[in-house]
């Protein structure tokens, strides 16, 4: 820290940091555009000036840009001055000469970063009395709005999308003062992270198509902070609502995990809440339906489960959250409760679990990614399965940025003069994957081959790593200089990371990862390893004990069972339909509770409602074991009196011990939720800790989740009844249903539903936090590491059994292959995106050799068979995938997730 003068006060502030960074930090207004804390600075708006003064006796000073200055011991600046006020002020008034008045009509408005700039420098009043620049908007796909006639010219977009992400189909266009941001041609954004433009902006020229049916201004909407449940990260967002839609999804900054941005998983993928709901509860009998109310379906469960003479059953998922996993453990008990996933995956994420309690290597959280100079991907498609992680790796392979920093003395911020001086320096990755993937742009070596074939070449790494390098060049030559190269690398960073996951299923790609990243920490080596799982509570539910779905389908053709209760699964997905139809059929009462309109849901005997993440509370355990907590933005009853919807620990408390009244069941709150879970595993003792209990108050109040200005609030229900309803109360969680509670949160942003700041509407408020710009932001929201201080490290190497990599080839049998699609491949936002994006997002890949010999071209139609199945799709042809290999979207177009293991058979071109 060092001592600065600002506007004649003492400050400490970083000497890292810019001037504008330290103004901000000790909450100082100093207006900008150009800057971002992930982008550096370029000083290209000249906004943000400042005047410098040289010495005690210099009295006129110099204006200088503060974004562009360097903070030094004893520097005095001003930001109050005559002269800055006056250049800030014709600055803003340049840059809004061709700005259109449209902020009535702009989705920006209300949250824009150029109102709160325009109205901090006091610009009221426009002399321009010409015709306004005007330009032609583009269509960039059904996500994202373009206007460019909004553009003040930042840079921000093009250094984010082209520089940050990766992007390569956005870039600036012209000269001089007829500058275009935008794509070549129409079309769809190709990066997946591409939602962020909305967010980097700050003016309106990209603003959020996805949800223009249910806009509202951000003074209008009730927040409350989350998690993303679409992928097993766990990114924090603030959700708002209003009249019980979603209507807008902000990042939420965690220092650990997304810090700034999203990925368009994330940022659109939440919108399948507003869609496929299900209200009210029913039993079907001999394909009548009848709707319930809550007394009447207790009591008939509770009834059935009372009198049943077998066992009863209980099928967890791991999209639901430890609180109701455990409410149906809790119901079944220990020997008929099943986690819900398919036994293969079910090893690897136990495998998993395993590791990052005793395995005695570092788990690296996201931004923690960010500072490994060599990667190692084996066998997964990040960009698609855990689309952030592999935004984290492009920073990586960027990071030798932070090194000539250090070696040159220029800070980090200086990013044009750090990119002069690496000029095309990178640290490496490698890629083994079956197919291209979108970091193979920036792989020093990309490996494609069959499943097989990848865990022998990953075997090989370690082999080489392990003295073993003459072994692998006399079995192994056509792979040895590949492996030797990648192998020699890890060996020589400074610090590797090993990267996989469970896109296979197979339990192998886990062992051979923790077996080099083993072998790497025994030659002292910081080396981080991290495995990403499916889903978003997938490490959570592997803690809780549980039998195997086999074993529990065995109990079932026993027929010992009359009771299967199904929590938020659709054991459709997981199996071929024949399959599941014979399960049903041996069972007298199939119970499911769900939030989605699924198969599982159509067939099942008796079905309870419950509210998706957006309508309830609860914890969910992610990648690394980081408990956090998600809460509800709303009471889904207090739109709609006559639904009957409750989170699925609270129907399964209420069948349990048979409460019928609808008081006595919200009676049971959260935090006793969590308390029995804690008293029935110990392991979830934390749970508790991961935010603040419902007790919590400020100066005696509610946190609100809306903001003072928010309006409409009486004429809501206006056409319905003249009186105001009473706002619901939350018996689960420290915030109001209301803007009535708490507003003056300050910095502590772990409590903050939304972001705001003093003058400051947009999100670009969160840069002007101490807590944030002095990395302190260390609030329950950050989660905790269920596992950061356990000692115990008895996992060793792995054995692993050597594979054939030479399998007869035979024209009749493909061995199928996953490969998955960010926007597509979820469970719950698939129909969404499917819907949403009005293109076929799904497709069959194949190698131009097969496809030659098949005789099928690019974009025709693939008819095959798997099992007793015929499908048909379309066909997409690929130079990276292996022979006699058949890429497919399991999960997607009813391609259960078990055909993971099977061939297809009878490949034809089909003619209509």
């Amino acid at each position: 820290m060092v001592k600065i003068y600002i506007n004649k006060k003492i400050f400490f502030v970083k000497s890292s940091y810019n001037v504008l960074q330290a103004c901000l930090s000790v909450g100082i207004d100093v207006p900008f555009f150009c800057w971002h804390p992930a982008l550096g600075s370029i000083g290209s708006c000249r906004q943000c000036a400042i005047k410098l003064y040289r010495n005690d006796d210099d009295q006129s000073g110099l204006i200088s840009m503060a974004c562009m200055l360097a903070v030094k011991p004893d520097m005095n600046i001003s930001t109050t001055h005559s002269d800055v006020r006056k250049f800030q002020k014709n600055i803003i008034e340049m840059m809004m000469l061709n700005h259109p008045h449209d902020c009535p009509v702009c989705a920006e408005g209300g949250s824009c970063h150029l109102q709160d700039m325009t109205v901090l420098n006091r610009h009221h009043i426009r002399r321009y009395r010409f015709e306004k620049r005007v330009y032609s908007n583009q269509y960039l796909g059904p996500f994202i709005s373009h206007t460019m006639n909004r553009c003040i010219t930042c840079y921000r977009c093009v250094r984010y999308y082209n520089d940050y992400a990766g992007g390569q189909d956005f870039g600036v266009y012209g000269s001089s003062n007829k500058i275009y941001f935008g794509r070549f041609e129409n079309g769809i954004l190709e990066s997946e992270y591409s939602g962020n433009l909305i967010d980097i902006c700050p003016t309106g020229v990209f603003t959020d198509k996805s949800n223009t049916q249910n806009f509202y201004r951000k003074w209008d909407l009730q927040y409350s902070p989350s998690i993303c449940h679409n992928c097993s990260i766990g990114c924090n967002i603030s959700i708002g609502e209003r009249l019980g839609k979603l209507c807008r999804i902000d990042n939420r900054y965690n220092k650990h995990l997304n810090k700034y941005f999203l990925c368009d998983l994330g940022k659109f993928g939440c919108n399948y809440v507003n869609f496929n709901s299900t209200l009210k509860p029913f039993k079907r009998k001999k394909n009548i339906v009848q709707f319930l109310n809550y007394a009447t379906v207790i009591q008939l469960i509770s009834n059935i489960l009372r009198n049943s003479s077998n066992r009863i059953l209980g099928i967890g998922s791991p999209r639901a959250s430890i609180e109701s996993n455990m409410a149906l453990f809790n119901l079944v008990g220990k020997n008929n409760f099943s986690n819900g996933m398919l036994p293969e995956l079910d090893k690897c994420i136990t495998l998993i679990s395993k590791i990052i309690k005793s395995g005695g290597i570092h788990i690296p959280s996201i931004s923690e990614i960010e500072k490994y100079d060599v990667i190692l991907i084996i066998g997964e498609d990040i960009t698609q399965t855990a689309a952030l992680a592999a935004l984290s790796v492009r920073q990586a392979v960027r990071g030798v940025h932070s090194s000539v920093s250090d070696e040159s003395n220029i800070p980090i911020w200086h990013i044009n003069a750090i990119k002069n001086i690496t000029q095309d320096k990178k640290n490496l990755l490698f890629v083994i994957n079956g197919t291209y993937t979108k970091l193979d742009d920036i792989s020093k070596i990309s490996y494609y081959g069959s499943i097989q074939q990848q865990l022998q070449f990953s075997t090989s790494i370690f082999d080489c790593i392990d003295n073993n390098a003459q072994y692998v060049k006399n079995n192994h030559v056509d792979i040895f200089d590949q492996v030797n190269f990648i192998a020699t690398a890890l060996c020589n960073s400074k610090k590797p990371l090993i990267i996989s996951g469970t896109s296979y299923y197979d339990v192998n790609f886990i062992k051979i990862s923790f077996n080099i990243a083993k072998i790497l920490k025994k030659k002292g080596l910081p080396v981080g390893l991290a495995l990403f799982p499916p889903a978003a509570n997938s490490i959570g539910i592997s803690l809780i004990p549980s039998i195997s779905l086999d074993v529990m389908f065995n109990i079932i053709y026993s027929k010992q069972v009359n009771v299967l209760i199904v929590l938020e699964n659709d054991l459709y997905r997981l199996y071929e339909s024949n399959f599941i139809d014979k399960i049903i059929k041996n069972i007298n009462t199939i119970i499911v509770i769900d939030h989605q309109n699924n198969k599982t849901v159509k067939n099942s005997h008796i079905f309870l409602p419950c509210t998706n993440f957006f309508e309830s509370s609860g914890n969910i355990i992610n990648y690394e074991a980081r408990v956090q907590r998600f809460f509800k933005t709303h009471n889904p009853n207090f739109y709609k009196k006559k639904i009957y919807k409750l989170e699925s620990w609270r129907w399964i408390h209420a069948i349990q011990y048979s409460i019928n009244s609808f008081t006595s069941i919200q009676s049971f709150t959260l935090d006793k939720m969590m308390k029995l879970c804690s008293s029935l595993n110990p392991i979830f003792k934390k749970l508790q800790d991961s935010a603040c209990s419902a007790d919590f108050r400020i100066y005696g109040q509610k946190i609100a989740r809306s903001s003072l200005r928010f309006s409409g609030r009486s004429a809501t229900f206006a056409d319905k009844n003249i009186h105001e309803p009473v706002s619901p109360v939350d018996p689960d969680s420290m915030f109001s249903f209301s803007m009535e509670g708490n507003q003056q949160t300050g910095n502590n942003f772990s409590h903050v539903p939304f972001l705001w700041s003093p003058n400051w509407n947009s999100n670009q408020s969160l840069y002007k936090s101490s807590n944030h710009v002095n990395n302190r932001a260390i609030g329950v929201y950050d989660g905790i590491l269920l596992f950061r201080h356990h000692k115990n490290k008895i996992v060793s190497k792995f054995l692993i059994k050597k594979n054939n990599t030479n399998i007869m080839k035979n024209s009749s049998y493909f061995q199928i292959i996953p490969y998955y699609k960010l926007l597509g491949s979820e469970e719950m936002s698939h129909n969404y995106f499917t819907k949403i994006m009005k293109t076929n997002i799904i497709y069959a890949q194949l190698s131009y050799s097969d496809a030659s010999r098949l005789k099928i071209n690019n974009g025709e139609i693939l008819q095959f068979q798997i099992n007793r199945y015929i499908m048909r799709l379309p066909v997409r042809l690929s130079r990276k995938i292996s022979s006699f290999h058949i890429g497919l979207p399991i999960g997607c177009s009813n391609l259960p997730t078990v055909f993971f293991n099977k061939v297809a058979t009878n490949l034809i071109k089909f003619n209509k």
